[in-house]
């Protein structure tokens, strides 16, 4: 009967989808090589920006050399293409995120090492010494942090004196607000249960003095 008919999906013939992989493919193999180039003999300020404009500059290569192709062999359609496209940004974007920043970044990452570092043993209770008289130095952790802020538009230096930008209040403002509503309320920290860091500076004292010229 006509009810019992099979409804045929839509689907993509074998060649199709080795090309929308080709495409992948080829964009992210673009950016990791000139994501290494780069990284090799290029200065780089904020590690995620300069992954951002690799990316760019690997579509900038590859979409023309594809569309000479396209025309000959091509059997993609504009939305299957534009699918590809996003698909495969979003997953250069994934990995310049959880590789290079994470790891450029991530405190985590660097007590692992450090325990490696100590033979594989380090007392709990030297960890706050060691960020304070090893981290910071090791990786340059202010310079970093600073230069990124510099690049970000969020503070300008003015004669020694650390400025907040109007983008700098804005970002400011935001990550508060984050904090306070979008953070866990109940976070598991060395076996106590606090709301601590959705507002880590309440109740605290400057312990260092912060002053510096008032504005011309």
């Amino acid at each position: 009967m006509e009810n019992d008919r099979k409804i045929a999906l839509p689907s993509l013939a074998p060649m199709r989808l080795l090309e929308i992989s080709g495409v992948c493919a080829a964009l992210g193999l673009a950016f990791l090589v000139i994501n290494f180039l780069h990284f090799q003999h290029v200065p780089v300020r904020v590690i995620l920006y300069a992954c951002v404009w690799d990316a760019v500059l690997a579509n900038v290569l590859v979409w023309p050399l594809y569309a000479l192709w396209r025309r000959r062999r091509g059997s993609l359609v504009s939305s299957e293409i534009l699918l590809a496209g996003l698909a495969a940004n979003f997953l250069i974007l994934l990995y310049s995120v959880m590789g290079p920043t994470v790891i450029d970044r991530s405190l985590s990452l660097y007590i692992v090492q450090k325990v490696d570092q100590r033979g594989g043993a380090v007392s709990e209770a030297a960890m706050p010494d060691i960020f304070i008289e090893e981290y910071l130095p090791e990786f340059r952790l202010v310079d970093v942090r600073l230069t990124e802020q510099y690049t970000s538009g969020t503070l300008v230096n003015e004669e020694g004196c650390l400025r907040l930008t109007p983008k700098g209040k804005s970002v400011s403002s935001f990550v508060d607000w984050y904090r306070r509503h979008l953070l866990p309320q109940k976070r598991v920290l060395s076996g106590e249960v606090t709301d601590q860091l959705t507002d880590p500076f309440k109740d605290t004292q400057p312990r260092v003095d912060f002053s510096c010229a008032p504005p011309t």
